[in-house]
């Protein structure tokens, strides 16, 4: 049991540094004409600025208080910015991948 539970914080920590989807991947390696990748471009900075934006929200929902227990609101704070860390990280690998084309 102990080792499933390694093996899955392992494959979900990875699967933050391949943030883009194999569709994705195919997407930049088949945009050959300017156009093409000028629209594969924009899409990957739209995901990165939706990413953005979904992390700025999981911040915030960091800082409320709930009025529970100090317990549970303090690993609910945790677990939000763990989120919100994760869609960053995202974010910016998408746009390191736009700036790529």
């Amino acid at each position: 049991m102990f080792k499933k539970s390694i093996v899955f914080a392992f494959l979900f920590s990875l699967s933050s540094i391949l943030a883009l989807e194999p569709i994705e991947k195919l997407l930049i390696q088949k945009a050959i004409l300017p156009e093409q990748k000028k629209a594969v471009k924009e899409y990957l900075l739209k995901i990165a600025k939706d990413h953005r934006q979904l992390s700025q929200k999981y911040m915030e929902m960091s800082q409320i208080k709930r009025g529970g227990k100090h317990k549970y609101d303090e690993k609910h704070r945790k677990e939000m910015k763990r989120i919100a860390k994760k869609f960053e990280k995202d974010a910016i690998t998408y746009e390191q991948a736009a700036n790529k084309l």
